[in-house]
C-alpha cells in the first residue's frame, strides 16, 4: 500500500475514535437539519472534576460510534460563564442550569428534547443518548404524559426536575404537591421520601416538607460522604425557598409560625431576624399597630449599637406607618439615636427621616424647621442635597 493511502487509512481510524465535536453551534445545527439528526451538547466546565474525568471517554472507540453515528456533537463550556451564541442559545431556550456536567439534546430545530446529568461510566453515558433518541423515553416526553393524566410517582418525580429548570416555582409546587398525593403515606420515613424532599419540594406547604420537620429527629443516615449528617439542610434549604418566593401571600399567623420554623432549625438565634418587616405590615392590615409599634421598639434595641441597621429599621417603619401617633414614636426614637457615633451623612440622613414624619403627619410647621435644618446640616457637611427626595 502507498504511504498517501497509509496516511489515509490512518487518519480516518484516529477520527473514528474520537467524537467529532462542531465547533459552531450553527453549523451545527446546520449540518443536523442535512443529515436528518439530533445535536447532542456536551454542557461542561473544563474545570470541573467530573467533567474532566469523563472527557477520556469522548476517546472510547464505541462511545465515538455510537454518537458520530447519530448525533451532531457540540461543546458548551461554562468556565468562564457563557457567552455570544451559547448564551443567546440557552437564554431563548429558558434553560437554566445550577450545576455540571450535563448532556443535552435538542432537535434539528433547536427544541429541547432531553438531557441527563453525566458521569464517569460509559454504559451509562451511551445509555444517555439511546433515551434521547427514543421518544417514548426522552425527557421531552413528561410534559405530554404530564398532560394527559399521568400521575405515576415516576412520571412526577422526573417531570419535576424538568420543570426546575424553567425555574416555574409554582408548576413546581404543583407537582411536589401531587407526588405527596400519591405517595404511599407508609413509606413517608424511607430514604426514597427524603430523595422526594431533597430533590422535587421548594415550599413549605408540602407534605413531604411537613412530614420531616415534624420528624427532623428521624431525618439521619441517609447521606452519606461529605455529606453525612447534612439532611437538616434540605429543610433549611426550603425553608428559605419559601420565604424568598412566598412570603408576599402570607398572614400574620403564618408569619409567626414561620418565625418559629427559623429558630427551630437553627437558622437563627433571633425570631426577628427574618420577616419583621412583613410582620410589622400584617400587624398594621389587621388594626394592630400598638403591636407594631412594639416590634420597632424590640428590633431597635436589638440594633441600638449599630447605626447603619437601625436607620434601615425606621426609614421601614416610617414608610409602614400612617397614623400620626405611630409617626410620633418614630421621631423619638430617632431622638434616642442622636446619642451615637455617626459618619455625617448617617447623621444626615436621620434628620431627614425626622423630616419626613412630620410631613407624613402633615405638621406644617415642624416640615419647615425641618426642612431648613436637613438643608443647613447638609451645606455645613458639604453632602450632595440630591440624594434628598421629597424635599
Amino acid at each position: 500500500m502507498k504511504p498517501f493511502a497509509l496516511f489515509l487509512l490512518f487518519t480516518s481510524f484516529c477520527i473514528g475514535q474520537q467524537v467529532n465535536f462542531i465547533s459552531d453551534l450553527d453549523s451545527a445545527f446546520t449540518k443536523a437539519k442535512k443529515e436528518d439528526k439530533l445535536v447532542f451538547i456536551e454542557y461542561y466546565n473544563s474545570q470541573c472534576t467530573i467533567c474532566l474525568s469523563i472527557q477520556p471517554l469522548f476517546e472510547n472507540k464505541e462511545m465515538a460510534d455510537f454518537y458520530n453515528r447519530n448525533f451532531i456533537n457540540y461543546k458548551i463550556n461554562t468556565k468562564d460563564g457563557l457567552k455570544g451564541k451559547d448564551s443567546l442559545f440557552m437564554a431563548e431556550r429558558n434553560l437554566k442550569f445550577s450545576g455540571v456536567p450535563f448532556f443535552l439534546f435538542f432537535d434539528e430545530d433547536k427544541n429541547f428534547i432531553h438531557y441527563s446529568g453525566a458521569k464517569n461510566d460509559l454504559e451509562y453515558l451511551i445509555s444517555i443518548g439511546k433515551k434521547a433518541m427514543n421518544p417514548e423515553e426522552r425527557t421531552g416526553s413528561l410534559a405530554q404524559k404530564y398532560a394527559s393524566g399521568d400521575r405515576t410517582i415516576n412520571t412526577l418525580y422526573a417531570y419535576s426536575d424538568l420543570v426546575q429548570l424553567y425555574q416555574n416555582h409554582a408548576l413546581s409546587n404543583t407537582i411536589s404537591n401531587e407526588l405527596f398525593i400519591v405517595y404511599p403515606k407508609q413509606n413517608l420515613g424511607t430514604n426514597q421520601s427524603y430523595l422526594i424532599l431533597k430533590n422535587s419540594v421548594f415550599s413549605i406547604d408540602n407534605g413531604f416538607y411537613i412530614y420531616w420537620y415534624e420528624n427532623r429527629a428521624n431525618l439521619k443516615d441517609f447521606e452519606k460522604g461529605i455529606h453525612k449528617g447534612e439532611e437538616q439542610k434540605v429543610l433549611e434549604r426550603i425553608l428559605l425557598t419559601s420565604i424568598q418566593k412566598e412570603k408576599e401571600n402570607w398572614n400574620l399567623e403564618k408569619i409567626r409560625a414561620v418565625k418559629e420554623m427559623t429558630l427551630a432549625l437553627g437558622l437563627s438565634n433571633d425570631r426577628d431576624d427574618f420577616l419583621w418587616e412583613e410582620e410589622a405590615q400584617a400587624l398594621l392590615a389587621s388594626n394592630h399597630s400598638e403591636e407594631a409599634v412594639t416590634l420597632l421598639k424590640t428590633i431597635l434595641d436589638k440594633s441600638k449599637e449599630n447605626s447603619y441597621s437601625s436607620l434601615y429599621v425606621t426609614e421601614k417603619f416610617i414608610g409602614f406607618f400612617d397614623r400620626k401617633e405611630d409617626l410620633l414614636v418614630v421621631v423619638q426614637e430617632l431622638d434616642k439615636l442622636k446619642s451615637l457615633t455617626m459618619e455625617p451623612e448617617q447623621k444626615g440622613e436621620l434628620l431627614y427621616q425626622q423630616l419626613l414624619c412630620f410631613q407624613k403627619m402633615k405638621n406644617t410647621s415642624k416640615t419647615n424647621e425641618y426642612k431648613k435644618l436637613v438643608v443647613d446640616y447638609f451645606q455645613e457637611q458639604g453632602l450632595d442635597l440630591s440624594t434628598l427626595k421629597n424635599l
